[in-house]
């Protein structure tokens, strides 16, 4: 993605363009001293994310993003994403799965926010991928796409490094010995408590910078 694209995202994202505001390309190519053709490719790009509104022939409105719609991303990856486990766990490699769990294993107590999250996504990348629905792949990694700035926060504490690394290893154990009920009973269960770990975080976040 571009860089005009990558900042506007994110503006939108922690809300430093809250519901309703303006985008207007001729300001918005003066700022990143673009023309406004590449400006209209980054504002279809977000009205792709479901981010902003594009007004013809006006700019664009930004929808805003909010904790709500943060939660309702997380409770649809948690459907979708069992939907795929349902479709990969009967031949997925295990051979993937150990060099995962060794993977995940080798950072258990490594303090890095970014290396767990990077570990995270590629666990639950395998299974998305695993599961060869097309449709179902690209729903999952946009959700992932709109969710990531917020894995990233979550693995900066230390406690959220050590249950998520729990989980895990829960889900790889049930998913090598092919037991398909259980590993759909723990990768819900997973999804939920990082939604609650994530919310909790924001909200605390949001207080804190109204105070």
């Amino acid at each position: 993605m571009n860089e005009t694209y990558t900042t506007l995202f994110n503006r939108i994202i922690r809300g430093e363009y809250p519901g309703n505001t303006r985008m207007k390309e001729d300001e918005l190519a003066e700022e990143f001293k673009v023309s406004r053709t590449p400006i209209r490719e980054t504002l279809r790009l977000l009205q792709q994310d479901g981010l902003i509104e594009i007004l013809p022939n006006r700019g664009a409105r930004v929808y805003g993003f909010t904790v709500d719609d943060l939660e309702d991303i997380y409770e649809i990856r948690r459907v979708l994403e069992v939907l795929a486990l349902d479709f990969a766990a009967p031949t997925m490699s295990i051979n993937g799965l150990v060099e995962l769990r060794e993977a995940i294993e080798a950072i258990k107590d490594l303090d890095d926010a970014k290396r767990h999250a990077e570990l995270d996504a590629k666990l639950h990348g395998y299974i998305i991928e695993s599961s060869r629905r097309r449709r179902l792949i690209n729903m999952l990694n946009q959700l992932f796409h709109l969710m990531q700035t917020f894995r990233e926060l979550g693995f900066r504490d230390t406690q959220v490094q050590k249950s998520t690394y729990g989980e895990h290893m829960e889900l790889i154990d049930a998913l090598s010995v092919r037991d398909i009920s259980l590993a759909k009973e723990v990768l819900a269960r997973h999804i939920t408590n990082s939604k609650n770990r994530i919310l909790q975080k924001v909200v605390k976040r949001n207080e804190g910078n109204r105070s």
